[in-house]
């Protein structure tokens, strides 16, 4: 995954108000907040697709349905079938897709967590 494209997560995440760092949260706690990371997968074809799966952990110690409202915001904004589409300025594209959500279960009851999962596909210097 690109620099470029976990920027665009990020801009977008905190432009549709969700509490969102990459890695680690490292501001001042506020509840909810997600933390990203991605695992690449091996490409597949030579068409110069790559493509990664961003994993997104949510936590708060307010309401399961806190989770809920935001993973509903992160699934408008990444829609599973058209996505957000979006070419840098470097002239790559990526396609950014909500997959998935899962709720945690943890052993502090005070702490509720989810894992939402977005699909990323980067074509480096394509051009729409």
């Amino acid at each position: 995954m690109t620099i470029e494209a976990l920027g665009i997560i990020d801009r977008l995440l905190t432009d549709a108000g969700i509490n969102y760092e990459y890695y680690e949260w490292t501001s001042a706690l506020a509840y909810p907040y997600w933390v990203g990371e991605y695992q690449e997968v091996e490409p597949l074809n030579e068409d110069g697709m790559s493509e990664s799966t961003f994993i997104m952990s949510g936590f708060t110690r307010g309401t399961a349905l806190e989770l809920e409202q935001d993973k509903e915001k992160i699934k408008k904004l990444f829609d599973e079938t058209s996505g957000k589409l979006v070419t840098t300025d470097s002239g790559s594209v990526v396609a950014i897709f909500y997959a998935n959500a899962l709720p945690v279960r943890n052993e502090n009851m005070d702490l509720k967590s989810m894992t939402v999962n977005l699909k990323v596909k980067e074509w480096k210097g394509a051009k729409l």
